[in-house]
């Protein structure tokens, strides 16, 4: 198992200044610490969100690693996984059911994770997500030919 915290998660406001919405990134591999390490280049120093891996873990292992990273989160916060239908997205649905405002990305990449990092603290998990959801679909882009 591999479960890194880059900060204790906190619990999250209602938009409130100040107040941060939690995070949990939960990806295959080595994903989510390589996003983590690539944001940072970019955003710099991260605090307040926790990495976790599938790898090595069974499907019973993996929801209690995030039922135990979620498990604080008074006020909701975002699991955010690689796909949907994989063992990250249906683990995190599993761990998060029933616990409030827990709402699961998926689907996420470097625009995601950088426009959360730089919003968490404006924004309540639902309003955030639906932001989120909103920047993976504009930043995957399809170019054909030279630039103009």
């Amino acid at each position: 198992m591999s479960v890194t915290p880059e900060g204790a998660p906190g619990a999250a406001g209602e938009g409130q200044q100040g107040a941060s919405v939690p995070a949990l990134l939960v990806m295959h591999a080595e994903l989510a610490q390589a996003l983590i390490h690539a944001a940072q280049k970019v955003y710099g120093p991260i605090t307040d969100v926790a990495t976790i891996s599938n790898e090595g873990l069974s499907r019973d292992g993996l929801e209690d690693a995030i039922q135990d990273s979620v498990i604080g989160w008074k006020h909701g916060g975002l699991v955010l996984t690689d796909f949907w239908g994989g063992s990250c997205h249906t683990c995190g649905m599993a761990a998060a059911r029933g616990r409030g405002e827990i709402v699961i990305i998926t689907g996420v990449n470097l625009p995601v994770l950088l426009d959360y990092l730089h919003n968490r603290e404006k924004m309540s998990a639902i309003e955030l997500a639906e932001r989120l959801q909103q920047k993976g679909r504009d930043s995957i882009r399809f170019q054909r030919g030279p630039l103009a």
